[in-house]
């Protein structure tokens, strides 16, 4: 885990002063790894089974956890595969993305269980240990940890004790 808060700290570093206005940078994000084979708990106000599209949807005080990951919102679809596998799930209103030592906000986020990949779009606000970062959008590799962040990128840096 400190390789990973040294690389993204390095990478950060690197771009801290290029990224006035719009920006884009890469960095590893090792928290946000779900186990695969572990099961995908929900719980929320309101259930919705559309039979004819293959979704689901989870209305009011979504919490979605798999593993050590937790996804809360306002609204989730969730989008099955014809195996009745989940193939996607699509979270807005007020989401939020935690693991044990990351943890980020958006408007939105698509988690691809099949491909494993999460995309938070729309007033991104990231945090991993004293690192923070605000950005339009953000994209993880849950496969390799990679990220993306991309549009009007804003990183703070804690250095010292504080």
């Amino acid at each position: 885990m400190r390789t990973t808060i040294l690389v993204g700290t390095i990478i950060i570093s690197t771009f801290l002063f290029a990224m006035q206005g719009v920006a884009q940078t890469s960095l590893l994000l090792g928290g946000f790894d779900p186990d695969s084979d572990a099961p995908v708990e929900m719980t929320a106000d309101k259930l919705t089974i559309s039979q004819e599209n293959g979704s689901a949807q989870f209305e009011g005080n979504v919490i979605i956890g798999q593993g050590d990951i937790r996804i809360a919102a306002n609204l989730v679809v969730v989008t099955y595969l014809e195996t009745g596998e989940i193939d996607k799930l699509s979270a807005s209103g007020g989401v939020t993305v935690a693991s044990a030592d990351e943890s980020a906000k958006s408007d939105s986020v698509e988690y691809s269980l099949k491909n494993r990949t999460l995309m938070m779009n729309g007033n991104v606000l990231f945090s991993q240990g004293k690192i923070l970062m605000s950005a339009k959008s953000l994209q993880i590799d849950l496969n390799t940890g990679a990220a993306t962040v991309e549009g009007q990128v804003k990183t703070i840096l804690s250095t010292g004790s504080n």
